[in-house]
């Protein structure tokens, strides 16, 4: 018998936290008897990376109509429906798994009805579930609506899709409360991180000078999309004192997104605004997290960050704020520092310890890359999903 032929299905290939989960069990699962295919609803920078693995990707044009215009989106619905049959039909896909497709969740459950289809899985990755009010169009007025649909829908289909994975145990809670889905439904699978990817050794001196930052630095890292989730402002505000306290501070934010324009103008007015770096999407992560010092997430909400596993990884010492997800991750004053989200002066004085203590840190990363390599490793991942779906 031949592996298990899995179709990972998700909105885009851009670079974040979901693409990184995906990319991470594409990488592992032929270990364990499955046989992956990706398919993308928007391309991105990740497509080649998964291709240099070996990984056959796929990339089918996804919705450009709101429902509020229901005739043409009920047809471009139809035609994205008949793309992804052919898919499934080319593949002789047996499992499917989708990742950060809302809405299209209950057009890919429609697939379980295909003849080489045992099995749909929805994956949730973040904790906070309900439809934000920048997911919606102009119309802000449906935003209620919508949210009860979406919930009510999503309580519906969890009684005939065939598994929902909550990437943490904060943000499997949060789906057992909002969407209430049926005894054994609902699994847990942490993320996981490639360890073979990150942590291994770096020309530092090389590393820092594609970014503009000399070698001599002490590098505080950050690697988030720019939004308001992830904290860059309340960040910004706690590095004002940091800065004038430790001259060799360098800071590098790795990221991009809408809040790109408002954190430029912040950090413009921030003493020694040239040691703070916004150098947006990098492919190259894993080589700056080797050359950096220290990893700050200050997050107001999470699933299980990618981006904290593998700052762990790669053997940093930690300072995230305590939310679903990184709370989970960090055992606080152990593996790293934990601070109430939002907090300005919290946030600084660990980053502070962290900075003013360097044995202190040393000490906590060590635990760290310890904790992620004992219990979040991209394998151990892997053959949680090669059993959920059978293999």
């Amino acid at each position: 018998m031949g592996p298990l032929r899995v179709l990972q299905v998700i909105s885009d290939l851009d670079v974040g936290g979901g693409q990184e989960v995906v990319r991470t069990l594409s990488r592992y699962l032929p270990e364990v008897g499955c046989l992956p295919v990706v398919v993308t609803l928007r391309d991105g920078p990740l497509r080649a990376d998964l291709e240099r693995m070996g990984v056959t990707v796929e990339v089918v044009q996804g919705r450009t109509r709101s429902l509020a215009s229901l005739p043409a989106a009920i047809g471009e619905l139809l035609r994205l429906r008949r793309d992804l049959v052919a898919i499934v039909a080319r593949h002789r896909s047996e499992i499917i798994q989708t990742h950060l497709l809302r809405a299209l969740d209950f057009l890919i459950l429609t697939l379980r009805q295909e003849p080489t289809v045992r099995r749909v899985f929805w994956t949730f990755h973040n904790a906070r579930l309900d439809l934000r009010s920048d997911q919606v169009s102009a119309q802000r007025w449906l935003l209620g609506p919508k949210r009860l649909v979406y919930r009510l829908l999503y309580r519906a289909g969890a009684r005939h899709v065939d598994g929902m994975i909550a990437v943490s145990d904060d943000v499997a809670e949060a789906v057992r409360s909002s969407f209430r889905p049926p005894t054994g439904k609902l699994l847990t699978i942490a993320n996981g991180v490639d360890l073979e990817r990150y942590g291994r050794p770096v020309d530092r001196s090389a590393v820092l000078d594609r970014v503009g930052i000399p070698s001599e630095a002490r590098v505080l890292i950050v690697v988030a999309k720019l939004m308001p989730q992830k904290g860059h402002a309340i960040l910004l505000r706690a590095l004002a004192p940091l800065l004038k306290r430790f001259p060799d501070l360098h800071v590098l934010i790795v990221g991009d997104g809408p809040l790109r324009e408002s954190l430029i103008a912040t950090i413009e007015r921030l003493p020694a605004p040239q040691r703070i770096r916004l150098v947006g999407n990098r492919l190259d992560v894993n080589d700056l997290l080797a050359a950096s010092d220290l990893f700050v997430l200050p997050s107001l909400w999470e699933g299980l960050p990618m981006a904290l596993l593998e700052a762990m990884a790669s053997g940093l010492p930690v300072v995230a704020t305590k939310v679903s997800g990184s709370s989970q991750v960090v055992v606080d004053n152990k593996t790293g520092f934990l601070v109430p989200p939002g907090d300005v002066n919290r946030l600084a004085a660990a980053i502070a310890t962290m900075l003013g203590d360097p044995e202190r840190a040393r000490l906590m990363a060590e635990a760290g890359l310890e904790r992620v390599r004992r219990l979040y490793s991209g394998r151990a991942q892997a053959a949680r999903h090669a059993e959920i779906y059978g293999a």
